[in-house]
């Protein structure tokens, strides 16, 4: 596992784009294409941001053509709606780079059933799998936020899905009672199966969630974001001074990761 500890906000973002680009770069070079799968939220969305930005570095190095993108979780809504990871993904990067429409594959909140909407995503997830030839790991690379109370994708505390993961789906519906909305989320076997999973967090609002992430006793059914103990070195974690504060075990990881 490596941690950073930056000092604020953009310094997030500005590192994470930096990392996502060597990340897609590293992979086009071994496989010939690269596999991401992104992420909502405001730290992500100014990640995208930079990587589109002409001004930036990285910018020219991406070959954006050879890069195939999926979804962590989607809102079961349009995608043009504003809710929509897709959609909000599409205005901040995808938009404005050369990937082709072809190699963009959401998921599907439009669909009037939720859980048709998974098994699409499902069977869409499984055949373009088969198509790369993807039949160990299946991304390069998993962007994650970090919610308040520890939730990633759409994996929240008292979920069934982490209680009785399903052996086979690897997309799921779900309908988290605090929120009274169906969401599309990928099942922690499929949200852990990355060579690489980026975690992007700022703001003292998440100090907490990360404080259950590397302090707290393992209860995944409440802290959803301890799955990612499985994942060992393969997590990297980018973060702000408020986002670590009251956690000493990311403290102690950074200090082992700068070694």
């Amino acid at each position: 596992m490596i941690v950073t500890i930056l000092d604020d906000p953009e310094a997030v973002a500005d590192a994470g784009a930096a990392r996502i680009a060597s990340c897609i770069e590293a992979a086009i070079a071994a496989r010939g294409e690269a596999v991401v799968c992104l992420t909502g939220g405001p730290t992500p969305q100014r990640v995208y941001e930079l990587l589109a930005d002409d001004d930036r570095p990285w910018r020219a190095r991406v070959d954006w053509r050879r890069v195939h993108v999926f979804w962590g979780d989607e809102r079961h809504v349009p995608p043009d709606h504003a809710d929509s990871n897709y959609g909000m993904a599409s205005r901040a990067l995808l938009s404005r780079v050369p990937v082709r429409a072809d190699q963009i594959h959401r998921m599907r909140g439009e669909l009037p059933d939720a859980a048709a909407a998974a098994r699409d995503c499902d069977l869409a997830l499984h055949r373009a799998c088969a198509a790369l030839g993807r039949h160990e790991t299946t991304f390069d690379l998993e962007l994650l936020g970090l919610g308040e109370d520890a939730h990633i994708a759409s994996l929240f505390p008292g979920s069934p899905l982490l209680a009785v993961p399903p052996p086979d789906e690897r997309v799921a519906a779900v309908h988290p009672e605090h929120l009274g909305a169906w969401r599309i989320t990928l099942t922690p076997r499929a949200l852990l199966d990355a060579r690489v999973l980026i975690v992007l967090v700022a703001g003292s609002h998440k100090a907490h969630a990360v404080h259950a992430a590397f302090d707290l006793a393992t209860d995944v059914g409440a802290w959803p974001v301890q799955l990612l103990r499985q994942s060992g070195e393969r997590v990297e974690w980018i973060m702000d001074s408020a986002a670590a504060a009251q956690s000493p075990g990311a403290q102690r990881a950074r200090s082992l990761s700068s070694r």
